[in-house]
């Protein structure tokens, strides 16, 4: 290579360098998605999307609630993952909260329960016969939510899928909305569940498989994150 040419990749390569930004993203413990360290597929899939556009992303773990109320209103984060798609919550489609990234994953979501018990669903009607759990600020699914906000369904709010686990198993609820991915990551990682896996099933009739987003602030900058984040996808 001739020194003309290898100055040029040099300055490319400086450019590349001082162009590169630090994203700040907050997310949830909630594996195989992401571990409490931070680790997880999602954090992979967010990660590998911003490397290959040039950032380097710095993901912080929160509980739920407050991972959502920091990317919203912090200045010092520029979104959140991993994301169900919600339309009250898009400001390109008139809501109010974020913009979405293109997906990264998918996340397959139904109702787990007793095997002995009588839960059985094929229309959104069938569940209002039924006591069932959900983790409290979790999207689940469009319809199924705007049952809920209207009284049609009754549901008990938890603060984890763990907790909810355990109620079903322990009869006190009917069933739980939860991502199937994450239930038989529970039953295979943690005695404290493992131990009700013969009583429990995962209902063969799904509740939604929904797309995995990055929710990034409504503003330029989130704007120009979620840009450089979908062309690296």
């Amino acid at each position: 290579m001739q020194k003309s040419t290898l100055f040029a990749a040099a300055l490319a390569s400086l450019a590349t360098t001082a162009s590169a930004e630090t994203v700040k993203l907050t997310t949830l413990e909630w594996p195989p998605y992401v571990n409490a360290d931070g680790s997880g597929t999602s954090t992979e899939a967010v990660t590998a999307a911003f490397a290959a556009a040039g950032d380097e992303v710095v993901a912080e773990v929160f509980p739920w609630n407050r991972a959502v109320n920091l990317a919203a209103k912090d200045p010092n984060y520029l979104g959140l993952y991993p994301e169900y798609y919600d339309a009250g919550a898009d400001a390109e489609k008139g809501g109010d909260r974020c913009v979405y990234s293109a997906p990264f994953g998918t996340s397959p979501v139904g109702f787990i329960h007793r095997k002995d018990n009588a839960f059985s669903w094929s229309s959104h009607d069938d569940l209002g016969n039924y006591r069932i759990g959900v983790v409290e600020g979790y999207i689940n699914e469009a319809r199924f939510d705007a049952m809920v906000a209207d009284g049609s369904l009754k549901v008990d709010a938890g603060p984890t899928d763990a907790s909810n686990v355990e109620k079903v198993a322990a009869g006190r609820m009917d069933a739980a909305v939860i991502d199937r991915n994450v239930f038989e990551h529970m039953l295979a990682t943690e005695p404290r569940l493992a131990k009700h896996a013969d009583a429990l099933v995962f209902h063969e009739t799904p509740l939604a498989n929904h797309n995995l987003l990055v929710c990034f602030e409504n503003s330029d900058a989130g704007r120009a994150a979620r840009n450089r984040f979908n062309s690296g996808l």
